[in-house]
């Protein structure tokens, strides 16, 4: 498998979102050879100016291939990093599929802010401990660019989740429209929502977005009924309340759920409609006992990644206008 390096460069693409299954939307990277270089797994470490990110391709992907793949960018928590995101959310999983496709699996790596305790540690920006000018969104970007140029993408359905201080930042994507147009679906884990994250004010992302959120309910780290203690950056919101709040951005009303159930034990989830529309679709799912962790089998009753976001992922898609 072979693939070089790609300069950074940004452009925004309109998009508007629709459900169903609808024809790809080819990259530049399709048809074409690349200068990336993967090793055996499917692996590829790329730099974007000082910014790194790592990249996993299915193992039947084709090179030189005019067959699209659905990509999902991860983001990994405080503290973390690239590698320990692909472990945790297992997206790079042999198997794994959207709209029958392997997945494009993309783990960016977060740069250094000040952190807790004055011991810097890896962060995004919108949490109190990140760094100070970094633009984050903008890596981003440029991290999309560098995929359509490079490799063969379905620019319809490309994704993004994050866990904890990552789940925070996707949120913060979800509320940039310069960003927001550009991800078919958002999937949140345990996220850490301060106030620069925008889970109430200032959030606008200019289209209904389609989220799955899971959190626990004995998460000491960000409490499932908030941290308000001190009113000041390190504050979360409960999570209930901040659900809501984008099952109104969507257009829904946040007190009539559509269905509220059991799938398993230990677990309720809750799942919010507009008359149907899966347009508009907020599903959460409130792990009772649950702790600041990725749901897997090893931690709760279910797999979150094959089980939940992949199949709520399945039916979104982009339709790109340049």
């Amino acid at each position: 498998m072979i693939l070089k390096h790609a300069n950074r460069l940004i452009f925004l693409v309109p998009s508007l979102l629709l459900l169903g299954s609808l024809a790809a939307v080819t990259s530049a990277g399709c048809g074409s050879n690349t200068s990336w270089i993967f090793d055996a797994d499917g692996h590829s470490t790329q730099t974007l100016s000082t910014r790194t990110f790592l990249v996993h391709v299915p193992a039947k992907y084709e090179w030189n291939t005019t067959r699209p793949h659905p990509v999902v960018l991860s983001f990994h928590g405080y503290g973390e990093n690239d590698e320990v995101q692909e472990r945790i959310s297992g997206f790079s999983k042999e198997g794994n599929l959207i709209d029958g496709r392997g997945i494009i699996a993309v783990y960016p790596l977060a740069e250094y802010g000040p952190g807790k305790n004055e011991r810097p540690a890896r962060a995004w920006i919108g949490a109190p401990y990140s760094p100070q000018d970094v633009d984050d969104i903008g890596f981003v970007e440029a991290i999309l660019d560098a995929l359509q140029t490079n490799l063969c993408v379905d620019s319809n359905r490309t994704y993004v989740s994050g866990m904890s201080n990552g789940g925070g930042f996707v949120n913060l994507l979800a509320c940039s429209p310069e960003v927001a147009s550009k991800f078919a679906a958002f999937a949140i884990v345990s996220g850490a929502l301060y106030n620069g994250t925008l889970p109430f004010n200032g959030c606008d992302p200019g289209r209904k977005i389609p989220l799955i959120n899971f959190h626990g309910t004995a998460d000491t780290i960000i409490p499932y009924d908030g941290r308000n203690i001190t009113n000041t950056s390190d504050d979360t919101p409960p999570i209930p309340r901040w659900r809501e709040a984008w099952v109104v951005r969507n257009g829904c009303d946040a007190s009539t759920p559509s269905n509220i159930s059991r799938p398993y034990e230990g677990v309720i989830e809750t799942i919010w409609q507009c008359n149907n529309d899966t347009e508009t679709t907020v599903k959460a799912f409130e792990i009772e006992h649950g702790i600041h962790k990725w749901p897997s089998m090893t931690e709760t009753t279910f797999d979150a990644t094959p089980d939940q976001i992949l199949p709520f992922f399945n039916p979104y898609s982009l339709n790109s206008t340049v």
